[in-house]
């Protein structure tokens, strides 16, 4: 319980700084500034993760089997060599120097990594928090130092690799004695390159599916002539609905181990039971998450990034749409990841990458980021009915509940309200107060939804 509650900690304030960081850069520099940094930052996060060779998942698999100095050293060798590649291919292309410095951060961020696997595998997850914590510390201090002295759009950039430098000096003299990790005197072995390469693929491709599915959109606005103006709007809208989904994470983390324990067991009909639970849970969740952000879209946006970003509070109103699908499909996962069926996350995921591209082909020249939009919402819901679909294999729920169609029209009914009208304040907090008293008065349906173990 005390690691969970310091890693909840630990990955609630590198949210949190992040967000501070995405504030800060769009009120600051303005809304065309923060598009060209979302732009850049989704592609050094697509290459990032082909430097980091697997990352954190791979890594602790192969730690847990043997942890020696030789394969922290092969494997930074192999990060370092990928990445001088990616790197001075940007450079020779004739890339922007703000696309350059964010590889370089990514590129150390790969290499903490390395350090990351090493503590949770040894259960030293407090030294880790600790780490992550001074890095984001430095990093929003180094933001705000700038903004208040010679306020430079770079430095926002440099800010990102001076605070992972500082995470690894302090890495190496705390924890880490730098001395020992140079002194092998063998440190190329090609056999374990190979070995090390080949056996990652799934895992590369995996999260190359994921990080091009949640980020490629972005892309593609770009390379199909939409201003960065327009692309800082649609960035907004989708940090906050990044950061609202991060509570299905939360919730996610608290069943699936008791899933994969069921599943473990063959026990089928308290399987079936326990899923159900659990899809009771993510409707009643999703739409109480999904229907405060858009109630009060108008007002996140402007409280965050300011009255320029006005437009952005329509677009997050559809996106909220989205939450209802995002909750409703980590049950599902739940099911595929504790199970020997885990591939077929990676067909699902190569299926709707190629769907979300297809869709932005097609609406975006018409519609511009409102087509992006509209085709990132018709992909998330083909990957959660996909993902419902393939559970079957497992363990037989439903095709479609009540609750799921009611909280979907409902859901929908409210988006289209709210996207053609604007509602004054005082109504939307006279809205609220109506179903917060509601369900104060109906906490059997509150009991309910959150009836299974970790959720009180």
């Amino acid at each position: 319980m005390k690691n969970t509650l310091i890693l909840t900690f630990a990955k609630f304030f590198e949210k949190g700084i992040m967000f501070l960081f995405f504030i800060l850069l769009a009120r600051q520099f303005g809304k065309d500034s923060f598009g060209e940094f979302s732009y850049y930052f989704t592609i050094a996060s697509i290459l990032f993760v082909l430097f980091d060779v697997g990352g954190e998942f791979y890594q602790i698999r192969e730690f847990t089997k043997r942890e020696s100095l030789k394969i922290f050293q092969n494997i930074f060798i192999l990060k370092t060599a990928i990445a001088a590649v990616v790197v001075t291919a940007a450079f020779l292309s004739g890339q922007s120097l703000f696309l350059l410095i964010l590889l370089g951060s990514f590129y150390l961020d790969s290499i903490i990594s390395l350090f990351r696997s090493s503590f949770y595998k040894n259960g030293l997850y407090y030294q880790e928090a600790f780490l992550a914590i001074i890095e984001k510390s430095v990093f929003i201090a180094l933001v705000a130092f700038n903004l208040l002295t010679f306020n430079k759009i770079v430095l926002m950039y440099l800010a990102f690799i001076m605070a992972k430098v500082v995470y690894l000096l302090v890495a190496l003299n705390k924890f880490y004695n730098f001395r020992y990790l140079t002194s092998s005197s063998r440190l190329f072995n090609v056999s374990f390159f190979k070995a090390y390469a080949f056996n990652s693929w799934s895992y590369v491709l995996h999260a190359l599916l994921v990080v091009i599915f949640v980020q490629i959109d972005i892309v593609m606005l770009k390379w199909m002539g939409i201003s960065f103006d327009e692309i800082g709007l649609y960035s907004a809208a989708v940090k906050i609905y990044f950061t609202v989904v991060i509570f299905a994470d939360i919730l996610f983390k608290q069943y699936y181990p008791k899933v994969s324990r069921l599943i473990h067991d063959n026990d089928n009909e308290g399987l079936k039971t326990y899923i159900l639970k659990i899809q009771s849970l993510n409707i009643y969740a999703s739409m109480i998450f999904a229907f405060i952000t858009m109630l009060f879209a108008h007002e996140i946006i402007a409280f965050s990034f300011g009255a320029e970003f006005a437009e952005a509070g329509n677009m997050l109103v559809l996106l909220s749409i989205i939450i209802v699908f995002r909750f409703s499909m980590y049950t599902y996962t739940a099911l595929l990841s504790s199970s020997s069926l885990n591939h077929i996350k990676l067909i699902t995921s190569a299926v709707c990458v190629g769907v979300n591209i297809g869709l932005n082909y097609l609406l975006i020249p018409h519609y511009g980021v409102y087509g992006a939009l509209v085709a990132t919402m018709i992909t998330e819901f083909i990957l959660v009915i996909m993902y419902k679909i393939s559970s079957f294999k497992i363990v037989f729920t439903n095709f479609v509940t009540t609750k799921e169609i009611a909280a979907f029209c409902a859901i929908s009914v409210m988006c289209y309200i709210l996207f053609n009208y604007q509602l004054d304040i005082l109504v939307k907090i006279f809205i609220v107060s109506t179903i917060a008293i509601a369900l104060f008065f109906n906490k059997t349906q509150l009991k309910t939804a959150l009836a299974f173990e970790g959720i009180k």
